[in-house]
């Protein structure tokens, strides 16, 4: 009887031999159980402080100007004919100072100039050099600079025909009239025809 009571207990320690032995990293992982529900969400959380503004953008470049549109050009009102460099019965000459230009080399070196000239009873804008309305006229400008008398704008008249200009030709008291607009290089288009005068007031946004 002993000896089977011996036999028992020498089994059972073999069994918690055996077990103990045994780590869980020995045996396979099972199989991965199907995900649970997902849970309800959370109520939203406070909103955090507004951060810093950001620098202002730039204003855009080629023709897409910026609030001024004309914050670089330069550009004159309508002014009277008013023949004060020369003046005979065919030919006619006037100078308009550009004192922004005649007072930085730089803007006058790299700037392009442009002078337009409106007539009696006409709603359009002639670029010039151009004939205007008449047939035996001639309307051209120069940016002189050759000696200080003839800095600015030179706007020279002439009759083409060898007859003398009529007032309705040449008399700021008969509407003509003409206007600069200086474009820096900062501020010229490629796209923009700047013989087109209702464009060019459009594209800077020029007062009229």
């Amino acid at each position: 009887m002993k000896s089977s009571n011996r036999i028992k207990w020498i089994g059972f320690l073999v069994v918690v031999l055996v077990l103990f032995s045994c780590s869980a990293e020995d045996g396979e992982d099972g199989a991965i159980g199907p995900q649970g529900l997902q849970g309800e969400q959370g109520p939203v959380g406070a909103q955090g402080e507004q951060g810093e503004q950001g620098p202002p953008g730039s204003d855009g470049a080629d023709g897409q100007n910026g609030s001024d549109g004309n914050a670089n050009v330069i550009f004159s009102n309508w002014i009277d004919a008013d023949w004060n460099s020369f003046d005979t019965p065919q030919t006619k000459e006037m100078r308009i100072p550009v004192p922004e230009i005649e007072d930085n080399n730089e803007l006058r070196n790299n700037s392009l100039v442009y002078v337009y000239l409106r007539q009696y009873q006409r709603s359009s804008s002639y670029p010039m050099p151009n004939s205007g309305r008449w047939n035996n006229t001639w309307y051209s400008f120069t940016f002189g600079d050759t000696a200080p008398s003839r800095f600015g704008i030179m706007v020279l008249l002439e009759s083409t025909d060898g007859v003398d200009l009529t007032e309705f030709q040449f008399a700021g008291s008969r509407g003509n009239r003409f206007r600069y607009v200086v474009v820096p290089e900062s501020a010229q288009s490629a796209k923009l025809d700047y013989s087109n005068y209702e464009a060019v007031k459009a594209f800077y946004n020029l007062p009229d």
